[in-house]
C-alpha cells in the first residue's frame, strides 16, 4: 500500500493563502511548523484576523504584543493587507496601541477595518481623525469605538458600514450619507442618539437596524422622555428592523417607496401602552403595502393579535412572499390567521418557529379531537375557505412535532384552504437528540396531514431533517 499523497502540498500558493485568510493570524502563524512550504506564507497574508477573548491585563498585554511584532514583520516584507479584522475585550489604556494598528491599516491602504472592541461605555475608542478621510476603504465594521466632532467625512470607496455600540446622532448621519457616495449598506447595532434615519441624497439600498439602546440615552443625559424615530430612505430596497428597541416608543416610516423587501422582526420594552404600538404597527404597514417580500416577528404578530376585530384596519394584499417568525401557539393565533387572511395574492408561505425556552415534551392529541376552541366553540378550521387560494409553497422551519398540538391542526388548516398547494416542506430541527419522540410525532404529524389533503390533491408533503 502506497503513502497517502499530502494533498494541501499540491495547492497552489494563492488558494493556501485563501484558506489561511479563515483563520485568526496566531493560528496562521503557527502553520509555519508544519513543512518548508509552510513557513513563509504567513509573511504574504493579505487578511489578518487578530481575535482574543480573555480579559485577564496580562493576557491582553500579550496580545496587543502579538500583534505589534505581527504588524511589524508584514511591513517589512512590504505585504499588501485588504483585511484587518481586531477583535478582543478593549480598555482605556490599549487606546495607543489601537491607534498604532489603524494607522498602519490606513498606511496600507486596507480595503476593509474591522474593529470589534467590547467593552464599558466608558472605555469607548475614540477613532483617529485620520480615518475619517479615507478613498481606499470598502468595508467597515465598528463596535466600541466613538465619533468625535467628526466635521467631514470622506470615504469615496466605501459600500458597507456597520456599527454597533456607540451613539449615532442626526448630523452623524447627514454627514456619513453626504461623504460616502457609494455607500450600500448601513447596519446599526445597538447604538442609540438617533431620532432621524435620513437617507436622503444618498445611494443606501440596505438599512438594517438591530434595536435601539435608549437605556444609554438615558443614563448619559439624564432624559426620561421615549424616543420616537423617524426613518426616510427613499434609495432602500431592503430594510430590516430587528432586536429589542429600548425606551422607544413608535418607528416611523416616511419615503420608503423603493422597498421590495422588509424584515420587521423587533421588540419595544414597554407593554403598558398596547395601543399605540398598533397604531405604530398600522401605520408601518401602511407605508409598506406595496413591498411583495415581508418578514414578520413574533412581537408584531402578538400586536394584531390583540387588535379588537377579526379584521386588520390594512391590506397585505401585495405580499407575494411571507415569512413568520414565530411558534405556533394559542396567544399568536389570532394575529396569525388575520395576516393570512388578509394576504390574498400570497404565493409562499415561510414559518420559521422559535425555539422554545422550555424542554421537548410529547403532547399527541388523538383524531377525534382534531378541533380547534375558541370563544368555548368548537371548530374544524380557523382559516376561511377563500385564504390560501394563491398559495403554491409552504415551508416550515425548526418544527420539533407537537407541543400543544396547535401545530399540526394548523398544517392541517393550511392543506385544507390552499386548493392550489403544490409543495408543503417541513423541516426538523437539526439536533434534535430524542429520536424515539421525534419518530412518533413524525407518523403522527405525516398521517393527521395527509388525512387533510383532500382539497391539496395536487400538493407533495416532504418531511426533511
Amino acid at each position: 500500500m502506497g503513502v497517502a499523497s499530502d494533498r494541501f502540498s499540491s495547492l497552489p500558493d494563492s488558494v493556501l493563502l485563501h484558506i489561511l485568510s479563515f483563520l485568526p493570524f496566531d493560528d496562521v502563524v503557527r502553520t509555519t511548523l508544519l513543512c518548508k512550504q509552510w513557513k513563509p506564507l504567513w509573511s504574504f497574508s493579505t487578511s489578518l484576523n487578530f481575535i482574543h477573548r480573555p480579559k485577564d491585563f496580562i493576557s491582553l498585554k500579550k496580545f496587543a504584543s502579538f500583534v505589534d511584532k505581527s504588524l511589524i514583520n508584514l511591513h517589512c516584507n512590504h505585504s499588501s493587507i485588504t483585511k484587518l479584522h481586531l477583535d478582543f475585550p478593549f480598555k482605556r489604556c490599549f487606546s495607543s496601541d489601537v491607534t498604532v494598528w489603524v494607522l498602519f491599516a490606513i498606511t496600507h491602504k486596507v480595503k476593509e477595518l474591522n474593529l470589534i472592541l467590547s467593552s464599558d461605555a466608558e472605555d469607548l475608542y475614540k477613532l483617529p481623525e485620520r480615518l475619517f478621510s479615507n478613498p481606499y476603504i470598502e468595508k467597515v465594521n465598528w463596535v466600541g469605538c466613538k465619533f468625535d466632532k467628526v466635521e467631514v467625512f470622506r470615504w469615496d470607496s466605501l459600500r458597507e458600514l456597520r456599527i454597533g455600540s456607540i451613539e449615532f446622532c442626526d448630523d452623524m448621519v447627514r454627514k456619513v450619507v453626504f461623504g460616502s457616495p457609494w455607500l450600500e449598506l448601513l447596519e446599526l447595532d445597538n447604538c442609540w442618539g438617533f431620532k432621524r434615519l435620513d437617507l436622503v441624497g444618498g445611494k443606501v439600498s440596505k438599512l438594517v437596524v438591530n434595536g435601539y439602546n435608549g437605556e444609554a440615552i438615558k443614563k448619559n443625559s439624564m432624559l426620561l422622555d421615549f424616543e420616537v424615530v423617524e426613518i426616510e430612505a427613499p434609495c432602500v430596497k431592503v430594510l430590516e428592523l430587528n432586536g429589542c428597541f429600548r425606551r422607544m416608543n413608535n418607528i416611523q416610516l416616511k419615503n420608503v417607496m423603493s422597498c421590495v423587501s422588509v424584515k420587521l422582526d423587533f421588540q419595544f420594552t414597554k407593554d403598558e401602552e398596547r395601543v399605540n404600538y398598533v397604531d405604530m404597527l398600522v401605520g408601518m404597514i401602511g407605508s409598506l403595502r406595496h413591498v411583495k417580500d415581508v418578514m414578520l416577528g413574533t412581537w408584531c404578530i402578538e400586536v394584531m393579535s390583540s387588535w379588537p376585530t377579526k379584521s386588520l384596519p390594512f391590506s397585505m394584499s401585495s405580499y407575494e412572499c411571507l415569512t413568520l417568525h414565530t411558534p405556533i401557539q394559542e396567544r399568536y393565533l389570532p394575529g396569525i390567521v388575520r395576516i393570512l387572511q388578509s394576504s390574498s395574492n400570497l404565493r409562499m408561505l415561510i414559518i420559521h418557529m422559535a425555539p422554545p425556552y422550555f424542554e421537548f415534551e410529547t403532547c399527541f392529541i388523538p383524531l377525534a379531537y382534531d378541533v380547534y376552541s375558541v370563544g368555548g366553540r368548537c371548530q374544524l378550521s380557523m382559516l376561511s375557505k377563500d385564504c390560501g387560494l394563491h398559495l403554491k409553497k409552504i415551508r416550515i422551519c425548526c418544527f420539533e412535532g407537537m407541543r400543544s398540538g396547535q401545530e399540526v391542526l394548523f398544517l392541517r388548516d393550511l392543506l385544507l384552504v390552499c386548493a392550489n398547494l403544490e409543495e408543503m416542506i417541513i423541516e426538523w430541527r437539526s439536533g434534535h437528540q430524542n429520536s424515539s419522540i421525534r419518530d412518533a410525532s413524525d407518523e403522527f404529524v405525516a398521517e393527521s396531514l395527509l388525512m387533510a389533503q383532500r382539497r391539496s390533491r395536487n400538493a407533495v408533503i416532504l418531511f426533511k431533517n
